[in-house]
């Protein structure tokens, strides 16, 4: 089989109908797109700069000085620079651990394939809010969700607006002022019952999962992995997001205390920091978690070895695992979740049992208007507790008490007229009668006072009668 050559040289390709230069140094990969829209002339003028590229790969020398580059420390402030311009320059910058891997991921999506189609060739000095307006139409009627353009125009294109304008100086303006945004009505959680989360980690404790056996061509190829088992149970009982149990370390883990340090987050294949300051935090661990954790912890172990691994003893990746947790809600039938809603059960659950919120607070990392906006729902309400506290002062403030006598109401003495549900004796006359009743198990009230009639009083197995009037006695 012949090996294939190691190709050294620049190349002239189009996108989004503007020729850019491509090529390799140092194992990179470099683009430089110009302002040159893709016809014959304008290739053939390129080429020439493309083979001087080459060449000057080949002798060993860095291609870039090629380029006309920034003085460092230096803004560029040429009137003429657009937004594509800058933005080759300005995402240079956005790399791990300036910036997470995902956001310099979207930061390239959003502005390559949506902003640049529309705004590249503007001049940034003279970008107005009209032409933000106007991207924000094309963007919504080529059928992306307002949710979604308002990532790519609020977010990543306003964050490389607002280093031009405050690092580099292009603008002296904000062109974002006078944009809004409608409200965007975001997801509630959506947590999992009790029976569908037991369901859920018994298939993760008895699912046999395949692995790659090496060069063996006998055996078995499917066996239970206990660190996936253990890896959903601490996403359901301690609160961690996925992306912190999949970068929790063994030096991060006290089994003997119970607790573990949440003091970083793995996504897209690599470690930083944690998603906001307070979700850098302890978390108590459940004794079931303890023991899991006990059971697979290796005998040899580093403090910078993964909790929890997949089948080739790597960290489990979230957007990895999501084909084997989508596959589990499948077989048993359950209703397509992510894995964030592990973390919304557990929230859900402790609210429900009546946790204290600020515990709840140090132990997941969500502040606590977050959880109320979020999982208000689940609150319990502890004003019948306290109430009944206060209650407590004077047990005539306590409607459920037995002893106690309920004041209706005070009517006079010209009121009552015979043939009335509760005439008042004739042996009594006092100036002001109270009607009242005694709340005990065996005296109910009649419906027929909500259908607008008078009220009558009955007791099971026995006729009906009144209770008796109550005088008021002046002192």
């Amino acid at each position: 089989m012949k090996r294939r050559r190691k190709h050294i040289g620049c190349s002239v390709v189009a996108r989004n109908g503007r020729l850019r230069l491509r090529f390799r140094w140092q194992g990179k990969r470099y683009a430089r797109v110009t302002a040159l829209s893709d016809t014959p002339q304008n290739r053939a003028q390129l080429e020439k700069l493309a083979n001087l590229i080459a060449a000057t790969i080949a002798a060993g020398r860095n291609p870039l000085t090629l380029f006309e580059q920034p003085v460092p420390g230096t803004p560029a402030r040429t009137a003429s620079t657009t937004v594509r311009d800058y933005f080759q320059r300005w995402i240079e910058d956005k790399v791990p651990p300036i910036v997470r891997k995902a956001q310099a991921r979207d930061y390239r999506k959003h502005i390559e394939n949506y902003v640049l189609a529309e705004l590249g060739n503007v001049p940034i000095a003279e970008l107005a809010a009209r032409d933000i307006l106007g991207l924000r139409a094309q963007l919504l009627q080529r059928g992306l969700s307002l949710k979604y353009v308002k990532n790519i125009i609020a977010g990543s294109f306003k964050a490389m607006i607002r280093d031009a304008r405050e690092i580099d100086q292009l603008l002296n303006h904000d062109p974002f002022v006078g944009v809004r945004w409608p409200r965007i009505g975001v997801p509630g959680p959506d947590p999992f019952s009790a029976d569908e989360r037991n369901r859920i980690l018994f298939w993760f404790r008895t699912k046999r999962f395949g692995f790659h056996s090496g060069m063996s061509k006998d055996g078995p190829r499917l066996r239970v992995h206990p660190p996936f088992y253990a890896y959903v149970h601490a996403l359901f009982w301690t609160g961690m997001r996925p992306s912190e149990a999949s970068g929790l370390q063994w030096g991060d883990v006290d089994l003997v205390a119970g607790i573990a340090r949440i003091v970083r987050s793995r996504h897209m294949g690599e470690d930083s920091a944690t998603k906001t300051g307070p979700a850098a935090r302890t978390v108590e661990l459940m004794p079931e978690t303890v023991r899991l954790l006990r059971e697979m912890q290796p005998l040899h172990v580093a403090p910078d070895a993964y909790v929890f691994t997949n089948m080739a003893s790597c960290p489990i990746e979230p957007d990895a695992f999501l084909k084997r947790w989508y596959s589990c809600l499948r077989v048993l039938g359950i209703r397509m979740r992510g894995l964030y809603s592990m973390k919304d059960t557990y929230v859900s659950t402790a609210l429900t049992c009546g946790v204290n919120p600020a515990w709840l607070e140090a132990q997941t990392g969500v502040r606590y208007d977050t959880l109320k906006r979020h999982y208000g729902k689940w609150l319990r309400s502890e004003g019948a507790d306290q109430l009944k506290k206060l209650a407590g002062l004077d047990p005539q403030l306590d409607p459920r008490n037995p002893d106690v006598t309920e004041v209706l109401d005070f009517v006079d003495d010209e009121e009552w007229r015979r043939g009335e549900s509760n005439p008042r004796p004739e042996a009594v006359n006092p100036s002001v009668y109270v009607r009242s009743f005694v709340i005990c198990s065996r005296w109910q009230r009649s419906h027929e006072q909500d259908r607008g009639q008078p009220a009558r009083w009955f007791s099971s197995g026995a006729p009906e009668h009144s209770p008796p009037l109550i005088p008021i006695c002046d002192a």
